[in-house]
């Protein structure tokens, strides 16, 4: 009788046992993401470059990429009969790429990686300690999304969003890009100069540039700022959560902003209607909101035709979610802000509409101290299944993305040391695809 239950219950163990080796065998070595049903995989994906600062402890969140041009030597003389003179010089287009990161015990860094220099260096910040503050402090916080239009440098983190801008009259302007590839160089420092308080839980941002020139402010230039849900971890505002016309449940805001062609602009966007309110406290309007779904870490606009969320949150798969843009900017697919309505309890416990109002600028009081309030023109546009094109389902922990001569550049979380040893694939290289819908 003792060796038939010692015999059940080694045979149970061993099942256990077995179970588990099963189980985390698929786990870290699955590939669900290569041939996943009815969307393409990720064996459509290249790499493209390693991803800077793994080895130092760095955990990737923010991506972003800047087109400049310089000047080379040609192997042609400008005077064959006098040599002295020199070669011929011709413009050359180099792409440089910025990634944040955060780390355990230092301060947060901006790394630059050059397409044809390779690795070139990280640079150090120092934000405003408030936003309106002129004092800054080393900046060592989460480091979330960054992106620049060589103008103006932006990082979120948290509700704020931090501008840089290079010192200089409006001919030198289109620099601070520039000065930060320079900085990169011997690790040096970049001073945010400006803050704006962003009205949601800032996680990531894109600038989207709509003839891929950064050096050309444009009109049609974007600035984008999106936040990520998640229940209980990351919560965001309850005016967020919204019930789309399709059904679908989304929580979280992206706000969308234009660009400014001013040169004493400090933040690089254009601002709110100066009526009735303090010139000191001037702060970026938003034009549009975009409710978007739970999880998504990073933004990228692929022209006017296309939008790709990046989704992701531990080890399971992260998805890129490619999004029919023009039809989600059509006018039957939006809402004014101040019409939407959310529920309350009354006095008598019944549940009663209450509408949202005009769009609040925090931190921004009109002459009198009250909160400052847009007109009612902003429209909230909603992004769901409806617009849905593909759905890329691939390896763990994709964060920012930004855009290059229409391929969508995803960085990756997961090589990073914090989480070496459960990952299920360590990825230690910004991977590129070109979005397509799926067939």
């Amino acid at each position: 009788m003792k060796h038939k239950k010692l015999f059940i219950s080694l045979t149970t163990i061993l099942t256990v046992v077995l179970a588990l080796i099963i189980f985390l065998m698929i786990w870290f070595w699955g590939d669900s993401y290569k041939t996943t049903a009815n969307y393409e995989g990720f064996e459509s994906f290249r790499a493209e470059f390693e991803i800077p600062g793994l080895k130092d402890g760095a955990c990737p969140q923010g991506m972003a990429n800047y087109r400049t041009t310089y000047l080379v030597d040609t192997d042609e003389l400008v005077d064959p009969e006098n040599p002295d003179e020199g070669y011929v010089t011709e413009e050359k287009i180099q792409e440089y790429y910025f990634i944040s990161a955060y780390f355990k015990d230092e301060p947060s860094r901006i790394y630059v990686v050059g397409k044809d220099t390779g690795y070139v260096g990280y640079v150090t910040m120092r934000t405003p300690v408030a936003q309106y503050s002129k004092e800054t402090e080393v900046y060592s916080g989460h480091c979330g999304g960054i992106a620049t239009n060589g103008y103006t440098f932006w990082m979120v983190s948290g509700r704020m969003v931090y501008c840089a801008q290079r010192d200089g009259s409006s001919s030198e302007k289109n620099n601070i890009a520039r000065d930060i590839i320079a900085l990169a160089q011997s690790n040096g420092e970049l001073t945010f100069t400006a803050a704006f308080n962003a009205n949601l839980n800032a996680a990531f941002c894109f600038f989207y540039d709509e003839d891929g020139n950064s050096a050309n402010r444009s009109s049609s230039d974007r600035f984008y700022i999106g936040e990520f849900y998640r229940p209980k971890d990351y919560e965001t505002d309850k005016l967020h959560h919204l019930t789309t016309l399709n059904g679908d449940e989304n929580r979280a805001f992206v706000h969308e902003y234009n660009i400014s062609t001013s040169s004493t602009n400090k933040y690089g966007l254009t601002m709110i209607n100066s009526d009735n309110v303090d010139a000191e406290n001037y702060v970026p309007k938003v034009q549009a909101i975009y409710s978007i779904t739970d999880e998504i870490q990073g933004l990228a606009r692929t022209g006017n035709t296309g939008l790709v969320l990046s989704q992701s949150w531990g080890l399971s798969n992260s998805h890129l979610l490619y999004y029919d843009w023009e039809s989600i900017c059509k006018s039957e697919n939006r809402k004014l802000y101040r019409e939407l309505t959310y529920t309350v309890k009354d006095k008598e416990g019944e549940d009663k509409e209450v509408s949202y109002g005009g769009f609040p600028y925090e931190g921004v009081p009109t002459k009198g101290g009250a909160q400052y309030k847009d007109s009612g023109s902003v429209y909230v546009y909603y992004i769901d299944k409806t617009f849905l094109l593909n759905n890329y389902s691939i390896p763990s922990m994709s964060e920012g993305l930004c855009v290059t001569n229409n391929r969508v550049y995803v960085l990756f979380e997961s090589g990073a040391n914090k989480y070496k040893w459960f990952v299920r694939q360590k990825l230690t290289d910004v991977y590129s695809f070109i979005p397509r819908a799926k067939k």
